[in-house]
């Protein structure tokens, strides 16, 4: 009778021992489950995260800083770099300081524009819709300007510090202007034809 009931206590035991066990394995079975579930989320998650990161990529390099919001296509500033050429002509009181200014303000923003890396029709189209907006006195007065600001350009492109006297009295600093011929040269080539008192020239 003993026998018997250790026997089937050992029986009850085994029985027990064989359920625990299933129970784990089943447990390990869902736990590994759930980390294989997971794993393509997590690749999946890793996958989407690419593209933002080469968003992000710095690509600085690949263009040249000079252009700034510019492009090989437009050209921005003429407004602005234009404005000194306007209000005085020949005989004007001062002109030879207003000339001296308007050329370094051009020569300056060619540089810093890059003209000579832009195409003419892009300088082209820059100038003629900053022309186009001014009133005939305006475009007139320019067009008297514009052989004096040329002689300037060309004086200052030879030789800033020999007019650094003249600089001065309009508030410029010789030593802090930045230009270069080519990009001049790109400027004066395309606008010099455009300028009425120029026609003839060519």
């Amino acid at each position: 009778m003993t026998q018997k009931r250790i026997l089937s206590l050992l029986v009850s035991a085994a029985l027990l021992c064989g359920l625990l066990a299933g129970c784990s394995d089943t447990s390990d079975d869902a736990s590994h489950a759930s980390s294989s579930a997971s794993s393509p989320s997590s690749s999946s998650a890793s996958s989407e995260s690419a593209p933002s990161s080469t968003v992000q990529a710095d690509t600085s390099g690949l263009f040249n800083k000079d252009f700034d919001e510019n492009s090989l296509f437009s050209v921005d500033g003429t407004a602005a770099a234009f404005a000194p050429s306007l209000g005085w002509g020949p005989g004007v009181s001062g002109c030879s300081l207003k000339s001296v200014q308007a050329a370094a303000t051009l020569l300056v923003w060619a540089d810093e524009a890059n003209l000579s890396a832009r195409t003419d029709t892009a300088i082209e189209d820059a100038y003629t819709q900053w022309y186009d907006n001014l009133s005939d006195i305006e475009q007139e007065g320019f067009a008297e300007a514009w052989p004096m600001i040329k002689e300037d350009a060309a004086a200052l492109l030879e030789d800033k510090d020999a007019m650094a006297g003249r600089l001065d009295d309009v508030g410029l600093e010789a030593d802090k202007l930045t230009f270069s011929e080519k990009d001049w040269n790109a400027l004066e080539e395309v606008v010099d034809p455009l300028v009425p008192e120029a026609k003839g020239e060519y």
